[in-house]
């Protein structure tokens, strides 16, 4: 990463949230074993980082790709955390493979780790700005607010 390059904290922020709600409204359908749900809450990010991808490339103006090769491979870098912060809760999904946890434990599993992501991201921004702990939890404890919301949903859903 080139030293000018700031960690894209907001992408890994967003990945969570979006990853939570997928895993939150796809564990409704009992269809759905945990694979699966993991799965598409990993796609859906995918999907999410090259539409962000896209935007860019469109947002500098470029109408052909091949003028847009510097912009994309940038883009690609700067929004990868978008990935990276779905990944976790849907790797959550996952322990069903490797313990005897049934799909909705493992659903609320993978909510926790969304909220513990989301919790370090916002420390991580306030250490990276030099912030008192004092702020940084606060940081952390809106960031976690969000991931609230999606169990809060959750929970109100189901």
């Amino acid at each position: 990463m080139n030293k000018d390059e700031k960690t894209n904290y907001a992408g890994a922020i967003y990945g969570t949230i979006v990853s939570m709600a997928v895993i939150a409204t796809s564990a409704k359908d009992p269809s759905l074993g945990p694979v699966l749900i993991a799965f598409w809450a990993a796609i859906t990010a995918l999907i999410f980082w090259l539409a962000h991808v896209y935007s860019d490339i469109v947002a500098e103006g470029y109408a052909r790709f091949t003028e847009a090769g510097k912009v994309a491979r940038v883009a690609l870098r700067r929004e990868w955390p978008l990935v990276q912060g779905a990944l976790i809760p849907s790797a959550a999904m996952l322990l069903t493979v490797v313990t005897p946890m049934d799909t909705d434990s493992a659903t609320w599993v993978a909510m926790a780790a969304g909220l513990v992501v989301l919790f370090c991201t916002g420390l991580l921004i306030g250490a990276r700005d030099g912030m008192t702990w004092g702020r940084r939890i606060l940081i952390g404890s809106i960031n976690a607010c969000f991931g609230l919301v999606i169990v809060a949903l959750k929970v109100w859903v189901h």
